[in-house]
């Protein structure tokens, strides 16, 4: 679905560079030039021959019109360009500990997240609006079309409040060796904090890090463990120098 959908954009956005064209001649005054689309809205575009009659465009009216032409077509990439960027991860100020994972496909959104690191997940449905996206959030109480304005660093809600986006490795994740525990990871700028616990009835703790490009130095010394501790993320878990690899859940 995802890649039709990106194809049928592509196919307006060529109709809409072949209209500009048309209209880039029509400014110029080439009366005799003609231009002929196929029925799949393909490329078929062709310049007839112009007559020596009259209408004959001038060289300074006919370059305004092709100098339009990166306008119209900058116009035809713009969804492209914004629910390709949205997609991430970020944080809600309100919620600190928590996470907020947007997730893209055509012009609809997904965004799955937590308040707490041992509160429930939930997962808000979202349609990708320009350079925003319209989200529904009726499943946490809220209006059922919020815009959130996406800037390239974050997204913005009328009340004021911005997710700023952050480092793919924030989420939650499982440990194999605590699997009824719970691991949530999050970042801002170059410091990392991950909050857990190792069972249902385990208190929960806290630990202290520090980013170091798409990886984490995890400070496990208060779990007697190592004070830096290199955590490699590889796109979908954290993988440690023991072996160990805490999966991400979200």
């Amino acid at each position: 679905d995802f890649l039709a959908s990106r194809a049928s954009r592509r196919l307006s956005a060529m109709s809409i560079l072949l209209r500009a064209t048309a209209a880039a001649l029509a400014m110029s005054g080439a009366s005799a030039y003609q231009m002929s689309m196929n029925a799949n809205g393909g490329s078929a575009g062709r310049v007839v021959k112009p007559q020596a009659t009259e209408g004959h465009a001038s060289r300074r009216s006919f370059a305004a019109g092709v100098f339009a032409l990166p306008f119209f077509g900058a116009m035809a990439g713009a969804a492209d360009a914004a629910d390709g960027a949205l997609a991430g991860e970020y944080l809600d100020p309100n919620h600190p500990r928590g996470f907020r994972t947007v997730t893209v496909s055509g012009n609809k959104a997904t965004i799955v997240g937590k308040d707490e690191p041992d509160r429930p997940t939930w997962k808000l449905n979202g349609e990708i609006d320009g350079n925003g996206v319209l989200i529904d959030f009726r499943p946490k109480g809220g209006p059922p079309n919020l815009l959130g304005k996406f800037d390239g660093e974050g997204v913005t809600f009328p009340d004021g409040n911005r997710w700023p986006k952050t480092a793919a490795i924030v989420g939650e994740y499982s440990d194999p060796n605590h699997p009824d525990g719970f691991r949530v990871v999050t970042a801002l700028k170059d410091q990392a904090l991950i909050v857990g616990a190792d069972g249902p009835k385990d208190a929960q703790w806290k630990l202290a890090g520090k980013m170091s490009g798409d990886n984490v130095l995890i400070d496990f010394s208060p779990k007697g463990g190592p004070k830096d501790l290199l955590g490699k993320f590889d796109g979908s878990g954290i993988v440690f120098p023991d072996g160990n690899r805490w999966p991400k859940v979200n």
